[in-house]
Order: structure tokens, then sequence, then C-alpha cells
């Protein structure tokens, strides 16, 4: 397995040094498994400031329509030909049709009774049923829909990432359509497959481990690190063993991860970064298929709050950060603790 770095090199004359000649390095990073590129730049970003969302999360509390009040009035329930219930309910967790679908079958899982709740405030037994709720959902469409198998569970965590609500929600999709991540990665991982004789993530695992540059910790059945070739500012990787589909996940094993994904939200809000996508993917029927997790953080860099997707990312399809993934590593080593 290839960890491939291009090394680029940049000379100009620095205004900041009396014009001398000056070099300055950037990396692009090959990723093991698809070959897509990511780069990691050589940028000074000024520390991050802590924002205040106290008065977003007001302003947007009195019509939520996922707060308590609201939330059996005016969201839709499933059709009973699809699925044997209506919505889906464990512990403060509810999961109903996505009214805006971005598929055949999406769905959508309030978390929490709460209507705010910041990054690092969330807890293992409000992630893990809100977990449970979306496997629940998953599992149930497949008999009526064998189609439907690029199956996820998706997090857009407030508006900067995405999110047109800020009371905490995942979405769930079922489709027989594949994102261009699955179509990519499956793709990938048979040529993988062909040419090596084994499997993508088992061996990626194994040399991780070992070179601990990149690899955070082992949980029990889930490994998680950090991506050699990030997606985003940077790239969580949780990576299961033991599981192949969304039923696999209710009891102990959506425990440990939401367990995890606490830890991972802890340390994102650390850097005072309020806000990350993140998507759990399962290929139904697919053994060959490893479940995984992806976690970037969304960040607004100061001092005008420019987005970090810019041209690369949005036009040339290529990721742009400048932290590197083992420095993240370290880091989340050092206050993990699940």
């Amino acid at each position: 397995m290839r960890f491939e770095k291009i090394i680029k090199t940049s000379h100009f004359l620095d205004p900041f040094q009396s014009y001398a000649p000056v070099e300055k390095l950037s990396e692009v990073r090959v990723d093991p498994l698809t070959g897509s590129t990511s780069r990691i730049l050589d940028f000074p970003v000024r520390q991050l400031e802590k924002t205040d969302l106290g008065p977003i999360a007001e302003s947007t509390r009195q019509f939520c329509p996922f707060c308590p009040s609201m939330v059996e009035q005016i969201t839709p329930k499933f059709d009973p030909s699809l699925v044997p219930r209506d919505r889906y309910r464990r512990g403060e967790a509810v999961c109903f049709p996505n009214a805006f679908p971005y598929d055949e079958n999406g769905a959508v899982t309030v978390i929490s009774r709460e209507h705010f709740i910041p990054i690092d405030g969330f807890t293992g037994p409000l992630i893990s049923d809100a977990l449970e709720c979306c496997a629940e959902y998953l599992t149930d469409v497949l008999p009526r829909q064998g189609e439907a198998v690029y199956q996820s569970i998706n997090w857009n965590f407030l508006p900067l990432a995405g999110s047109s609500l800020v009371h905490p929600h995942l979405q769930v999709m079922a489709s027989s359509t594949a994102t261009n991540y699955y179509a990519n990665i499956t793709r990938a991982l048979e040529t993988y497959g062909r040419a090596h004789g084994g499997n993508f993530w088992d061996e990626l695992i194994a040399g991780e481990e070992r070179a601990g540059e990149r690899f955070i910790a082992r949980t029990g059945a889930v490994s998680w690190l950090t991506a050699f070739a990030p997606m985003g500012a940077f790239d969580v990787i949780g990576v299961l063993s033991g599981a192949s589909r969304p039923a696999d996940i209710p009891g102990a094993l959506a425990d440990e991860i939401a367990r995890a994904l606490v830890a991972v939200l802890r340390f994102i809000g650390s850097l005072n970064i309020t806000s990350f996508n993140m998507a759990f993917y399962f290929v139904a029927g697919d053994a060959s298929f490893t479940p995984h997790i992806r976690i970037c953080p969304r960040i607004a860099l100061p001092p005008l709050g420019t987005s970090e997707i810019n041209y690369m990312k949005m036009l040339h399809g290529e990721p742009l950060t400048t932290m590197k993934p083992e420095d993240i590593c370290v880091a989340i080593r050092e206050s993990w603790s699940v």
C-alpha cells in the first residue's frame, strides 16, 4: 500500500524579508485507495476564535419544527406500505420522513429534545439512541426496496456545515443510485482486491497501526484514524469490523461508536471549531463493503469568516488544508477518552 506525497516547491522574493529569495513547500497527497488527491499547504492561519452561538440558538427556538412542542404535530409519518412504523423512537431520538428528500428514501432523526447543543455538549446515550433509530429505519426499508442498497447516516451540524436548522438532527438515505463517493470507492475497492488479493480496510488499519503516524485508537469493533489524504480541514475515519449492515449497529456497537464520536466532537470543539459534516456508509447486501464513518470539521477562516471551500474543492474536486493529518492524530490521541 502506497502513501504517496508529491512535494511542491515555490520560489519568490519575499517583501517581508527585504525581497530576499525564499521557498515555500506544499504537499499533494494521493489517497491510497482511490488515487484522488488532497493538498497540505504551508499557510499561517490565525487561532480560531470561539463563536457565540447563543443568539442564533435563541432566534430560531420559537419556530423550530424539531422541538418537542412541534415535532409530533408538523413532521411527516412514514407510509405503512414502506415501513411498519409511522415514526421510529428511542430515548429522546425520533425518526420520520424527510419532507424535502434527496432520494427515494430520505429520513430525519432528531437527536435530542434540546433545541441547541454545542459541539462539545453531546453525550454517548443521545448519539447512540439516534444511531439506533436510523439503523432500525434502514433495516426496515430493505425488505420492500431491495434495490435501495446505498444506505447512509449523515450529519450536517449547524449552518456552516449546510444545516438549515439549529436543532441537532441526522439525515438518513437509502438509495438505488450510488453517490459519487460510493461509485468511486466501490470501484476502487474492487480494483484493489484484484490487484492485491486482500481487503483494503484491513490492510490499511494494520499498516497505520504499525506506523503509528495517523492511528488514533481501537475502541473494540472500530478503528479510528486520520485520513492520509483528507477530504476536509482534517478527516477522522472510523472503520468497523464484524459489521456489514445497519442491523448490526443497535446495542453495544452503537454505544461504542457514540462514545468515540463524543470524543472526536469534543476535540473539534477544543479547537474553537463549531461545525462539522459526518457520514456513516453502508452498502446493504454487500459483505465485501466495510461500513465506515468520516467526520470533517467545517471552518470559517478569520478575519473575514472565509469558507475553507474555495475553487480547488468546488471546481477542481481537490480538498486543501493547512492541518497535517499526523499533527491532528497526535492531538486527538492526547485528548482521547472513550
